[in-house]
C-alpha cells in the first residue's frame, strides 16, 4: 500500500470515529430522553387515587341515604345528602375527563365509569324527589348504587394491578436503556482515545512537516539571494512576506531594512495608481504579467518586471514580484537594432534606386510602345492625305487648275499641321513623364496667352466661334508661358474636337484669394460618369469618342503642366450637355510662398 493510500485510509478511519462518537452520543441521549418522557407521562397512581375517591364518595352517599331512610330527615340531613351527591358526581367527572379519562380509556374501564355515572344521575332524580317530599328513598335505587360501588372497587383493583405490571415493565426498559447508554459511553470513550492518538500523531507529523518546510524555506531563500534578481513576495493584502537583499540594493526602501510584514505601498511610498500596485492587483486577480525592459525613473538602468500569482489549491493567496536588471543586454540590443536599422535603410535606399531605375526604364519602354502604337494608328491618316494629294499632283501635273492646286496644297498643309501637332504632343508628353522639360515661371499676361491660343485654333477651324470672358482676370500671373500655352491649346483643341458648330467654345478666367481659374466649356459629347476619374491618364480615351481622332495624351499633358505649377485640372459635366474643364494654378503670391 502506498504512503498516500495509507494517509487517506487513516484519515477515513479518523473521520469515521468522529462520526461514530456523534452517533453514539445522540443515540444515548435519545434513549434517555425517551425513557424520561415515558416516566413523566405515567398517570396510573393518579387514576387509582381518583377511582378510590369516587368509590369513597359514592359509599358515603349510600350511608347518608340509609340514614335518611332510617328517620334522620332534618333540613341539615337533606343538605348533607345534596352535598354528598354533588361530591360523588364531581369525583366521577374528574375520572372520566382530561388526562385521567384518557388513562381510564387506555385501561379499558371507561364503560364502568360511564355506567356508574348514568346510575348516579338516575339516583339523583330519585333523591331529589324524596328530599322534596321528605319521604324515603326507594330501596331499588340504593341497590343500584351499591352495585356501582362494587364495580368501582373492582375497577380500582384492576387498575392497581395493571399499574404494578406497567411499573415493572418500565423498570425493565429503564434498565435496558441504562445498559445501552453505558455501552455507548464506553464506545465513545474508545473512539475518543483513538481520536486523541491520531491527534498526537498528527501533531508529530505537523512538527516534522514544519521542520521540512523550514529547511525548504531556507534553501529557497538561499536560491533567491543568489539569483541576482530582486524578489518581493506579498500576500493577498499587499503585505510583504519576503524581500531579498538584491531588491534592497536595487531599490532601497525609505524605511530601511524593516520591510517584511509591512504593506508594500506604504514601505516604498507608492502613490495610488502606480504601475507596481496595478501589477500586484492584476496578479492577485490571477494574471501572470511581464513588463518589457524600460528605464528606471532616474534613467540609470533598464529593468524588466515579472509577477506571478501564488496559489493554494484553487485560491490565490499572494504573488511574487521579480525585478531583473537588463541594462547591459538592453544597451547591446539597442546597438544591434541601430545597426540593423542602418543596414535596412541602406538596403531600402539601394532597392528604391533600383526600383526607380527599373520603373523609369519601364516607363520609357511603355512610352516607346505607346508612341509606336500611336504612329501606326494616328499618323497614318495625315500621311495618307499628303501621299494621295502629292500623287494626284504628279499625275495631273500642268493639267491641274490653280484652284485645284491650291485645294490640294491646303490639304497637304492641313495634314502636315495635324501631323506636327501629333508629333509635338507626343514628344512633350514623353518629356514630361521623363522629367526632361524645364519649368521656368515668370510674370506673364495670361489673358494674352488665352487669346493667342484661340486665334491659332481658328486658323485650323475657321468655322468655330469662341466666347472669351477675361474681365475678372488679374493683369499679371506667375507661370511658365510656354507650358501654359501648350496646356491651353490642348484644352481648346480638345473642346473643338469633341463638339460641333454652331455651338461656341466658352472660355473664361477669374481669380480668388489663392487660385487662378481658366474654364473651357463645350456642348460636345460629354464624358461618361464612370470614366471621369481615368480621363487624365496617358493614352486613355472615353468610350463615346470612337471615330474621333486623338491619341489620349492631350489631357494627360495638361494635368502634368498644372501639377508642375502646383495646381490641377478637373473635368465637370455641364448642364444641358457637354463638358467643362477647369485649369487651376496658384496666384503669384501663393506660388512664391
Amino acid at each position: 500500500m502506498s504512503l498516500a493510500t495509507k494517509k487517506w485510509t487513516l484519515s477515513g478511519v479518523t473521520i469515521g470515529a468522529v462520526v461514530a462518537c456523534a452517533l453514539l452520543l445522540g443515540f444515548a441521549l435519545q434513549r434517555l430522553i425517551q425513557t424520561e418522557a415515558e416516566l413523566a407521562s405515567g398517570s396510573g397512581e393518579s387514576l387509582i387515587y381518583a377511582l378510590f375517591q369516587a368509590h369513597d364518595e359514592e359509599q358515603r352517599l349510600i350511608l347518608d341515604a340509609y340514614d335518611w331512610n332510617g328517620g334522620r330527615r332534618s333540613a341539615d340531613d337533606a343538605e348533607r345528602l345534596r352535598l354528598q351527591m354533588d361530591l360523588a358526581v364531581s369525583r366521577l367527572d374528574v375520572v372520566s375527563h382530561g388526562t385521567l379519562g384518557r388513562a381510564l380509556a387506555d385501561a379499558g374501564e371507561d364503560a364502568t365509569i360511564g355506567s356508574a355515572h348514568g346510575n348516579l344521575m338516575a339516583f339523583d332524580e330519585t333523591l331529589q324527589a324524596a328530599l322534596g317530599q321528605a319521604g324515603a328513598i326507594a330501596p331499588a335505587a340504593l341497590e343500584g348504587l351499591r352495585t356501582d360501588v362494587g364495580k368501582l372497587k373492582a375497577a380500582t383493583t384492576r387498575v392497581f394491578l395493571a399499574e404494578r405490571e406497567n411499573i415493572g415493565r418500565q423498570r425493565d426498559r429503564y434498565s435496558s436503556v441504562l445498559w445501552q447508554a453505558i455501552v455507548a459511553i464506553l464506545l465513545i470513550f474508545a473512539c475518543g482515545v483513538f481520536i486523541v492518538a491520531r491527534l498526537l500523531a498528527s501533531l508529530r507529523s505537523a512538527a516534522r512537516a514544519e521542520e521540512a518546510l523550514r529547511r525548504d524555506r531556507d534553501f529557497s531563500n538561499l536560491l533567491l539571494e543568489s539569483s541576482g534578481d530582486g524578489v518581493i513576495a506579498f500576500d493577498a493584502d499587499g503585505r510583504c512576506t519576503h524581500w531579498n537583499s538584491v531588491m534592497g540594493e536595487m531599490f532601497p526602501a525609505p524605511c530601511g531594512s524593516d520591510v517584511v510584514g509591512r504593506l508594500i505601498s506604504e514601505t516604498y511610498r507608492l502613490p495610488r495608481g502606480h504601475v507596481i500596485l496595478n501589477m500586484m492587483r492584476d496578479t492577485l486577480a490571477g494574471q501572470s504579467i511581464h513588463m518589457p525592459a524600460h528605464p528606471t525613473p532616474d534613467g540609470g538602468r533598464y529593468i524588466e518586471k515579472f509577477t506571478y500569482p501564488v496559489r493554494s489549491g484553487s485560491a490565490i493567496v499572494g504573488g511574487v514580484l521579480i525585478i531583473r536588471d537588463v541594462t547591459d543586454a538592453h544597451l547591446a540590443r539597442i546597438q544591434l537594432v541601430e545597426h540593423r536599422d542602418r543596414l535596412e535603410t541602406t538596403v531600402k535606399e539601394r532597392t528604391r534606386d533600383l526600383e526607380e531605375s527599373l520603373e523609369r526604364e519601364m516607363r520609357l519602354r511603355e512610352l516607346y510602345k505607346g508612341f509606336v502604337s500611336m504612329v501606326s494608328h494616328q499618323f497614318r491618316t495625315p500621311l495618307s492625305i499628303v501621299d494621295s494629294s502629292a500623287q494626284r499632283m504628279i499625275r495631273r501635273g500642268r493639267k491641274m487648275s490653280e484652284e485645284e492646286i491650291r485645294e490640294r496644297a491646303g490639304k497637304i498643309r492641313m495634314a502636315i499641321l495635324r501631323l506636327t501637332r501629333l508629333v509635338s504632343g507626343t514628344l512633350n508628353a514623353t518629356k514630361l513623364d521623363a522629367g526632361e522639360i524645364d519649368f521656368a515661371p515668370r510674370r506673364c499676361d495670361l489673358g494674352k496667352l488665352i487669346v493667342e491660343a484661340c486665334e491659332r485654333q481658328k486658323e485650323t477651324t475657321p468655322d468655330r466661334r469662341f466666347d472669351i470672358e477675361l474681365d475678372r482676370l488679374a493683369g499679371w500671373v506667375s507661370c511658365d508661358p510656354l507650358l501654359i500655352d501648350q496646356g491651353l491649346a490642348n484644352l481648346i483643341s480638345n473642346a473643338v474636337k469633341y463638339s460641333s458648330p454652331p455651338d461656341p467654345i466658352e472660355i473664361a478666367a477669374d481669380v480668388d484669394e489663392r487660385w487662378v481659374h481658366v474654364t473651357v466649356s463645350d456642348r460636345g459629347v460629354g464624358i461618361p460618369d464612370d470614366e471621369r476619374d481615368k480621363l487624365f491618364e496617358r493614352f486613355f480615351r472615353a468610350s463615346n469618342t470612337v471615330g474621333i481622332e486623338g491619341t489620349g495624351i492631350g489631357l494627360h499633358v495638361v494635368r502634368a503642366i498644372a501639377q508642375m505649377h502646383g495646381g490641377d485640372v478637373n473635368a465637370l459635366p455641364r448642364e444641358g450637355g457637354g463638358s467643362t474643364f477647369v485649369l487651376r494654378i496658384p496666384k503669384e503670391d501663393a506660388l512664391a510662398a
